[in-house]
């Protein structure tokens, strides 16, 4: 390729900073039914609730956007929390195969399908999800495949 061309083509892109989560995942779906699953099953702060984790989950009582104060740790979720959540886990979710997402397999026993999960070898007690079958695995996966939500849904914690 000419570098001519090149340069054109990377010209053609759009901004890095640009959001890359899929149309088909619903923002409503998941502030109101993944986010608690994601939080209760992985934002303890050994696991995904550090800040140096690429899947960086914010918690009540748990890692906090902004928060140093003990006190306030446990309020609602601010919106740039829930933003921060959702961008997160949709990196995981392959949108042409659902299915097939990291968010998924991960966290499943790998005897059922899943990959591996560091997470399991640390605390020695399995993965998050041992069947593929399990509900909360499920509600994870119809967000994958585009459940939507009313957008007037009130999440769990919210204080509403």
């Amino acid at each position: 390729m000419r570098p001519i061309a090149f340069l054109f083509l990377i010209g053609c892109q759009g901004p890095l900073d640009a959001p890359g989560t899929s149309a088909s995942l619903d923002p409503n779906f998941f502030r109101c039914r993944v986010q608690p699953v994601v939080v209760k099953n992985c934002s303890a702060s050994l696991c995904h609730g550090g800040a140096r984790r690429f899947l960086r989950v914010y918690g009540r009582d748990r890692l906090r956007y902004g928060i140093a104060g003990e006190p306030e740790r446990n309020r609602a979720f601010a919106a740039i929390e829930i933003e921060a959540n959702f961008r997160s886990a949709s990196a995981f979710v392959e949108p042409a195969s659902p299915d097939q997402s990291l968010l998924l397999l991960k966290p499943l026993e790998t005897d059922a399908g899943g990959y591996f999960h560091r997470g399991a070898e640390i605390f020695g007690q399995g993965n998050v999800f041992a069947k593929p079958d399990d509900p909360e695995l499920d509600i994870i996966r119809q967000w994958a495949r585009g459940a939507k939500e009313n957008d007037t849904c009130v999440e769990p914690g919210s204080n509403e």
